[in-house]
């Protein structure tokens, strides 16, 4: 089992909290016994045993190596120490290193230079905001602008052409209690879709499957 983690894709995150606690003896042990080709068994499981919180998803799906290293861009973290890299050993042995990032170009710069041969992308709204009330910050919801936006997450932007080039799938957390309500998350999931995708998400053309949404990368 020890080359299973060169074949499981790394998760890059971008979100306002790091989400990344690590499954206790008893969860680990729910885990174990999950079976993973039933999607209702995980998506029983998914709700009613991972945390109201979301903090222990991504580790979770790292202790059953569906996911490899991490890496985390993220605005969480009161001290030092919350910063640090992590390396963590999953039920097969293999080693997790877990990193977390301050500053975008930081993320930008490792991921670069890694070795990774595919990758998860996960984007939760939440992210984009600034000062957030419901995340104890500020008393209004503030937000990055659309051309910041914009500039991080463009297609020609070195760290995204980077994941595009080594792609196996992306996740969009819409948070809308934590980015100030439905309208506000749904400007900002706008701003991803414009980017990414032709045509716009969620469009429904019935059978007409030459117009189903695709990545704009893709020529």
């Amino acid at each position: 089992m020890e080359d299973m983690i060169s074949h499981a894709p790394a998760l890059v995150t971008l979100d306002w909290h790091q989400d990344l606690i690590w499954p206790t003896s008893r969860e680990k042990q729910w885990l174990s016994k999950l079976y993973l080709s039933n999607n209702k068994d995980v998506s029983l499981y998914s709700w009613a045993n991972l945390r109201s919180w979301n903090d222990t998803q991504i580790m979770a799906a790292a202790y059953l190596n569906l996911i490899g290293n991490i890496y985390v861009h993220c605005r969480q973290g009161k001290f030092d120490g919350d910063w640090d890299d992590e390396n963590l050993k999953d039920q097969y042995g293999n080693i997790h290193t877990v990193r977390k990032f301050k500053k975008y170009e930081d993320l930008e710069k490792c991921m670069l230079s890694a070795t990774e041969h595919f990758v998860y992308f996960d984007i939760d709204l939440d992210f984009f905001t600034i000062k957030n009330p419901y995340n104890g910050i500020g008393k209004k919801f503030t937000y990055l602008s659309k051309q910041q936006i914009v500039e991080m997450l463009q297609i020609e932007r070195p760290l995204i052409k980077w994941i595009l080039e080594r792609i196996c799938g992306i996740t969009i957390a819409t948070e809308p209690e934590h980015t100030g309500g439905l309208l506000q998350s749904n400007k900002l999931l706008e701003i991803i879709d414009s980017i990414y995708f032709k045509p716009s998400l969620f469009s429904n053309f019935g059978e007409q499957w030459e117009k189903s949404t695709t990545w704009k990368h893709f020529k």
